[in-house]
């Protein structure tokens, strides 16, 4: 609706996030927990379900020193989405019976 549009558009947290460089508000929900219990630590090989747009994909991979050569961050989701820097992106349902096996070998191996 309209409203919710015009709510949405004047969030600073969606203005903060374009200028910030981020895809969705929701990498400041990862940020937030992140800085608080420092769960994602350089080198950590993580998943992303759901992973449309990208926003938490974009913090993963900062965070693990993800990189293109050597992602350790893969991001998953039917839903076409752009490449992220330093991660991996598989377009699928993470439901598929094939999933595990590509997540595992986009990862190079298990996740933490």
């Amino acid at each position: 609706s309209r409203r919710w549009l015009e709510r949405h558009m004047n969030d600073p947290y969606v203005q903060r996030s374009k200028a910030d460089g981020y895809r969705s508000r929701a990498a400041y929900k990862l940020i937030e927990i992140d800085d608080k219990h420092h769960l994602l630590k350089p080198g950590m090989k993580v998943i992303d379900l759901g992973a449309a747009p990208g926003g938490w994909c974009q913090v993963a991979a900062a965070r693990t020193k993800s990189s293109a050569d050597s992602p350790h961050v893969v991001g998953i989701d039917y839903l076409e989405m752009d490449a992220v820097p330093g991660a991996a992106i598989l377009q699928m349902d993470f439901l598929d019976p094939d999933a595990p096996q590509k997540l595992a070998e986009a990862l190079g191996g298990q996740p933490d």
